[in-house]
Formats: structure tokens, sequence, C-alpha cells
């Protein structure tokens, strides 16, 4: 279990607030399943600005030799602060930095500069992805799923940005459409993955091939419209 400290300032955690943070601190033990636990500490300070009737927060992970702060750290409710800090910390940053972790490690001589503790994780990490690879090749759908529950962060926001490239809203439902159609091709054409690809990468070149796909489908059909008119 991650280490957790908290304290408050001129207000005071409701249940409901509780609930929250310890959902939160187990989807970061779930994140960082390889990390040995004594080495991850969550400390969150939570104060009540009364003349702004705003609650301000610092939620900081200490992680190896970094400490992740979260950048988005106010609210009109603490509930509101605790719901942005932590989609910050846990579906950005972390992703981000663990990202780092592994291109550095990739490369022989970066690899010489990461903290031991580093190492041995991703090395515990990648042997854990290589066995449910296996597994998903076999067929396992569970295993894929469990592969893939660490990167839809990040594909969420691929998916947003490349509609917006392509001129489209980047709503809820239009990146859970394409996210959709991206993990059903993942799951059957995962043999196709190529070796050297990231999972988040091949499934976001899934994406963006959809996304494409659908844009010419509809330039086709407007045109078609246009010529019928």
């Amino acid at each position: 279990m991650i280490k957790l400290h908290v304290t408050t300032h001129g207000c005071q955690l409701s249940p409901a607030d509780e609930r929250e943070i310890e959902r939160q601190v187990q989807r970061l033990d779930r994140r960082l399943l390889h990390v040995d636990p004594d080495l991850v500490h969550l400390t969150l300070a939570v104060e009540h600005d009364i003349r702004r009737d705003t609650y301000y927060g610092s939620i900081r992970l200490a992680l190896f030799d970094r400490v992740l702060p979260a950048k988005r750290n106010s609210g009109p409710t603490i509930a509101v602060l605790l719901k942005r800090a932590f989609e910050d910390l846990v579906e950005d940053q972390l992703p981000r930095f663990m990202s780092r972790l592994r291109r550095d490690y990739a490369y022989e001589r970066k690899r010489a500069s990461l903290p031991a503790a580093a190492v041995r994780a991703l090395e515990r990490s990648l042997l854990h992805e290589r066995e449910l690879l296996d597994r998903a090749l076999a067929g396992d759908r569970a295993a894929f799923h469990a592969l893939i529950d660490t990167e839809m962060p990040i594909l969420s926001r691929v998916v947003a940005n490349v509609l917006i490239e392509h001129g489209r809203e980047p709503s809820p439902a239009a990146i859970e459409h394409v996210m959709a159609d991206a993990l059903a091709i993942g799951a059957r054409e995962l043999p196709k993955k190529p070796a050297r690809w990231s999972l988040s990468g091949w499934l976001a070149w899934l994406a963006r091939r959809e996304i494409r796909r659908e844009a010419r489908q509809q330039a086709v059909a407007q045109s078609a419209e246009t010529a019928a008119g």
C-alpha cells in the first residue's frame, strides 16, 4: 500500500472525500503494482480560502527520485479539487513519467543513469506485460484488457487530438466511439503488432487510421450528395 499523509487547514474531509481518496490510492496501487510500496509516498494538503471560498490543495506523488505535483489544484469544493488533482496526477503526469522511464530503460546508456529501484520495477513490469501479451495472443481477452488498462488515458488524449486535427468535436461520445473501434481491432489484430511498437503507440496508430477512414467516407458521402443535388 502506498504511504499516504493527509492534512487539512480550515476545512474537514467528508466521509465521501475520504472514500474518494482511498479509491484514488487504490488506482495508484494498481498502476504502480511492480514498484516497491516503501518507495512511493503520496502527500495531500487541503486548505480552504474563506475570502475566495475556494479550496486549494497540494497533492504530490514521490516516486523513486522524482516528485510529481498535481498541477490542477483548486476547486469550489473538496470533491471537485480531488477530482481535478487526481485526474491530472493519475491520468496525465504519472503515465508520462512512466513512459519516459521506459524510453530511458530501452537505451543502455540512459538505463545506467536510472535509479536501481526504477530499473527493478521496470523489469518486473515488462516481464508481467510479456506474460499478458503471450496470453492475449493466445486469445485470452481478459489478458488483453489487463494490458490496455493503463494505456486508456494516453489513448484518450491521442484520440481527442486527432479528432480536432480532422475538424471534429472531441466529445466524450466521439472519443469513446473511436476508442471502442481501436480496441476491437487491436484485440483482433494483436498478432500483427510490430514487435518494436509499444502497445499504446500501436493502439494510437489504429485510432488515427479509423478516424482517417471515417473522414474519407464522410468526404465521399458529401461529394455524392453534392453531385446528386
